[in-house]
Order: C-alpha cells, then sequence, then structure tokens
C-alpha cells in the first residue's frame, strides 16, 4: 500500500516537473536594431532555452581575440519572462551556462567590428561593411539554445532609413519581418541590411535572390546566365532539386574573390570585373558555391574527413559542368588539369603538409591545396577509372545521382565506405584501392596513368613545379571520347 501510494506521488511529481519544462509551443522572438552608423546591433529576444546552454555557435578563436567573434557581443542581460534576473557564466568562445529548461528574455549588443580582422575563412565568412550596408552571417548575430531550440523563429530587423533586409528566410508578411523554421536555417546563412539591389527569379527549383553591390549591379544579366545555366547542370547531375526552397546570393567587390556557402545562402567577394574574359575565375567561386546545395547541404557528410569529397569532388564537377556549358575553354581545362600535379608539389614539397587528404580538414585553410586539390584529383581518379572499366557508359555522374537519390534526405549522412559501395553498384569498380592511395596516404598521387586515359602526356619537373599535359598522337578513340564525354569538347 505504502509502495502504491509512493510510486504515485513521486509519479505526480515528475509529471510537473515534466509539465514545468516542457517547451511552451510558442515560437521564438528576435529583434535586431541596426544603429544608424552600422557599428553596432542591438538585439531584444525571447527565446525557449531547452537545456542549460546558450551559444554563439561557430564562434572560434584568432591571435589578439581569445574568444573570436564572442569578443563583439556587450551588455548580456538574460532575465524569466516576468522580469526577474537570471545568472549567466561566461564558458568562453560565445559559450555560456544558465538555469534553463524555460522560456527566458535576451538582451544584448553585437559590436560590428568584424571586418577590422583577418578570420581564416575570410570576412566573407563572417561580417563586413560596405558603402550600402552590411554583410553579416547569423551566427554572429544570435544567441541562441546551445543544446536544442524548438519552434519557428520569428526575426524582426529596425533598420536606419532607406535600408532593407534581404535574407533567405520566408517572409512573414510585414516589411523586414521574416520566418526561420530551424535554428540552423536561422544562424547559418548570409544576409545583407542595407541598400543593394536584389533581382529574384527561380531556377533549379529554388527561389534566387541575388544581391550585388552598385559597382557589379550592371553585369546581374551575366550572372543570372550562369547562375541559370549551372542550377540546370545540377539538376541532371543530381536528379532532382537540392533540399533549399530560397536561396540568397550576397556579392560585394573583395580582394579575395572567394567565397562561402551556408544552409540556404552564400557570400561572395568578386575580385576586379565582371565580365566573359574574368567567368572562369568568379564564375568558378559562385558555380561551386552553387553546386554546394546539392554536395554539401542535401548530400551530406558523416564525418569531417570526407570533406574531400564534399569541396574537391564539388571542385572537379564544378569545372567540367562550366567546361560543358561553355564556359570554360580549352586553355582553363588545361591550366585545371596541370594545377592538380602543381597543387599536390606545392602543397607536399613547398609548404610541406604531412597530412592525408582525409585528415588535412583539421587545418583546412591551411590545407586547402589537399582537401580541395587532392579532392579534385580523386574526383578525376574516379570519374577516369569507372569510364575506362564500363567502356565510358558510366562516370562519376552516375555515381553522385545514385549517392543523392539514397543520401539527400534530412537527417541522413553518407561515409567513405558508402561511396564505394555505390560507385561498385553503378559502375562494378572496387574505386577503395584507388581512394587509398589519393586520400589515405600522404605520398602524392602520380597523375600520369590518368592523363594518359584523356589521352595526354603528363610531365612534370619537381623544382621548376612544372606539370605539363601535352595531347598524345597514338590517343584512342576510346581516350579521346573518354576526355569529350567529361568536358563536352574535343581537345585541339
Amino acid at each position: 500500500m505504502k509502495k502504491t501510494l509512493l510510486a504515485a506521488v513521486l509519479g505526480c511529481a515528475l509529471g510537473l516537473a515534466h509539465s514545468a519544462f516542457a517547451w511552451d509551443q510558442q515560437p521564438n522572438h528576435y529583434k535586431v536594431r541596426i544603429d544608424a552608423d552600422a557599428q553596432r546591433a542591438h538585439v531584444e529576444a525571447d527565446v525557449w532555452i531547452e537545456g542549460q546552454e546558450l551559444a554563439m555557435f561557430n564562434a572560434f578563436p584568432i591571435p589578439g581575440l581569445k574568444n573570436g567573434q564572442a569578443t563583439f557581443i556587450d551588455k548580456l542581460d538574460v532575465r524569466s519572462m516576468d522580469g526577474k534576473p537570471i545568472a549567466v557564466t561566461d564558458k568562453g568562445e560565445g559559450e555560456y551556462t544558465l538555469q534553463g529548461d524555460r522560456r527566458v528574455r535576451l538582451s544584448y549588443d553585437v559590436r560590428l567590428e568584424h571586418d577590422k580582422y583577418d578570420w581564416p575563412g575570410g570576412q566573407e565568412e563572417v561580417l563586413y561593411h560596405t558603402d550600402e550596408g552590411v554583410m553579416a552571417i547569423g551566427y554572429y548575430l544570435f544567441l541562441v539554445p546551445g543544446e536544442k531550440m524548438p519552434g519557428q523563429t520569428r526575426v524582426e530587423f529596425d533598420l536606419p532609413k532607406g535600408w532593407t533586409a534581404r535574407t533567405p528566410w520566408k517572409q512573414a508578411g510585414a516589411p523586414n519581418v521574416f520566418t526561420a523554421d530551424t535554428r540552423r536555417e536561422l544562424v547559418n546563412n548570409a544576409l545583407f541590411l542595407g541598400t543593394a539591389q536584389q533581382e529574384q527569379f527561380t531556377s533549379g527549383g529554388m527561389r534566387i535572390s541575388l544581391v550585388l553591390g552598385k559597382r557589379h549591379w550592371p553585369q546581374r544579366a551575366m550572372m543570372r546566365e550562369l547562375i541559370e545555366r549551372q542550377l540546370a547542370s545540377y539538376v541532371a547531375l543530381f536528379g532532382r532539386p537540392p533540399l533549399a526552397e530560397r536561396y540568397l546570393i550576397v556579392a560585394n567587390p573583395g580582394a579575395t574573390g572567394d567565397g562561402g556557402a551556408f544552409a540556404g545562402s552564400f557570400s561572395q567577394f568578386l575580385k576586379g570585373d565582371i565580365n566573359a574574359m574574368t567567368r572562369p575565375f568568379w564564375g568558378r567561386v559562385m558555380a561551386h558555391e552553387l553546386l554546394h546545395f546539392w554536395n554539401g547541404h542535401s548530400l551530406v557528410p558523416a564525418q569531417p574527413s570526407e570533406e574531400w569529397f564534399k569541396e574537391g569532388v564539388t571542385d572537379y564537377l564544378t569545372v567540367t559542368t562550366m567546361a560543358r556549358n561553355g564556359m570554360f575553354d580549352q586553355a582553363h581545362v588545361t591550366r585545371f588539369l596541370e594545377n592538380l600535379g602543381r597543387g599536390q608539389s606545392v602543397a607536399r614539397q613547398g609548404q610541406g603538409l604531412k597530412s592525408t587528404v582525409q585528415e588535412a580538414v583539421k587545418d583546412k585553410h591551411n590545407a586547402w591545396l589537399l582537401v580541395y586539390g587532392g579532392g579534385s584529383i580523386a574526383g578525376l581518379a574516379m570519374d577516369v577509372e569507372l569510364r575506362r572499366a564500363t567502356g565510358n557508359k558510366v562516370g562519376l555522374p552516375d555515381v553522385m545521382k545514385a549517392l543523392y537519390a539514397e543520401f539527400a534526405q534530412p537527417g541522413k549522412t553518407y561515409t567513405h565506405a558508402d561511396i564505394v559501395r555505390v560507385a561498385k553498384q553503378v559502375g562494378g569498380v572496387d574505386l577503395g584501392p584507388l581512394l587509398q592511395r589519393i586520400v589515405a596516404t600522404t605520398e602524392p598521387y602520380d597523375l600520369k596513368p590518368v592523363m594518359e586515359e584523356l589521352g595526354f602526356d603528363y610531365e612534370h619537373f619537381l623544382f621548376m613545379l612544372e606539370h605539363d599535359i601535352t595531347p598524345r598522337a597514338d590517343a584512342t578513340a576510346a581516350q579521346r571520347q573518354r576526355f569529350r564525354d567529361i568536358f563536352g569538347f574535343d581537345y585541339k
């Protein structure tokens, strides 16, 4: 009798405790006010904190800033919904602990000083100012629950006169008010707040918003043409559109000419003029980031060690599709193929990098020649070997389509073993030993046999960093066909 009564009392207590901590089923709210001089953002929020953590995701230290991007947070104040202060412990690098499992009110400022510093991924992946506004990645504006963030989030911007918020989120009726469905959609995206113009169109199964600074706005038709042609190629390559429905591109002048892709957006610096002559450079960055909406955001690796596949194979497929679309000519394709070997030599002999291609992700920004270059070599070698073994009937695009059909689902990831397995299912070829030599050892891969299968002689002179391909007079019809199938033209 006593045990039954005690169990009932405990059950009731546990039920009350659970109901006290249960999500209140209400959306989260953030209001972001940008000061007139665009040097500070003030954020007010009410948000359900599940667990005991509040976080600025992806904050990392750099020399001079031990807390990285979290250094710029000021005046953090956390209160219960009835106004009582809640103690917060700052653990550093954007991590905070507090008494959670409830809805709280947040108030804090963000000093918009990020572009005074050099970041490993570049300012285009953090925050920068232009004379038309501010580009910011959501990570560095929004403090969010560290463990879980249930429900939708409504974001309202209070901006200087004449400014508009450009985001990849759903419009929520009023101007400058949006809804993000998930925490990832909220923080893992680029935004532009300012006066830069925007062109919207539908392509590749997505609603595209192209935001350009005034210098490059007159060239938007050329950019749109590249976007539409590349997206059409990617839909054909993977068999269907990406998981993302909306896609924001923010591009402004910048010396690096580099870019970064996020959940439903990418941020790019444009170096120099935008025209047909420079398209292989700015266009390659843009096309690479576009392709990540398939290989990277829809098709997601289970482990960081497959970054070579996410980045390097993406770059290889970017070059082949641009060539097939007439945006890379023979000279640029030749340079790409020669640079694969040259990059290996620079990484190993010049930089002295000792890691494997798989391990290089641990220092990605210094070892990009291994991550991107080594991954591109793997993509080329896989493609050539599949085509050689199947009489040019099956290539890497067939593997990508099969991987996409199996793994492009929310929450599903692929492994290295899956790549090998799917390639064997599609082409009957065991690529395991080939990939072992390229991505899992520290020895430079011998590109000579690969180039011969494309109809080229390949010569390299280590100390001069000379890597040259020349067409073989005795190239077979199958080898010439292989090159044509991959790049879309006959090599002259």
